[in-house]
């Protein structure tokens, strides 16, 4: 078995954290801990989990990126993932009332 350093690049570990651009729902993903089994990408019901192109999870496949601007925070993905690997997060809008 051959060294993979993308394998063991303690950076996979580390909590990618996004918001919407209201900045009320924020995702926290963790890569290292998804093993991408596809169960949030089945349940969102908005449809805007998909596999990343770019980050692994702890398997080697694809890791989960969230479209956060189609995400509306219902926190489903966090409730399906076996892995822990996502948390939603609802915070008041920053923006200005009306």
């Amino acid at each position: 078995m051959s060294y993979d350093p993308k394998q063991s690049d303690p950076k996979r570990f580390r909590p990618k954290v996004i918001r919407n651009s209201k900045g009320d729902i924020i995702a926290t993903l963790l890569p290292g801990l998804c093993k991408s089994c596809g169960e949030c990408i089945a349940k969102c019901p908005m449809k805007c989990i998909s596999f990343d192109e770019t980050e692994l999870g702890t398997t080697g496949e694809p890791a989960i990126v969230i479209d956060m601007e189609k995400c509306i925070g219902c926190g489903t993905c966090e409730m399906i993932c076996p892995d822990f690997a996502v948390k939603i997060t609802k915070e008041p809008s920053k923006e200005p009332s009306k």
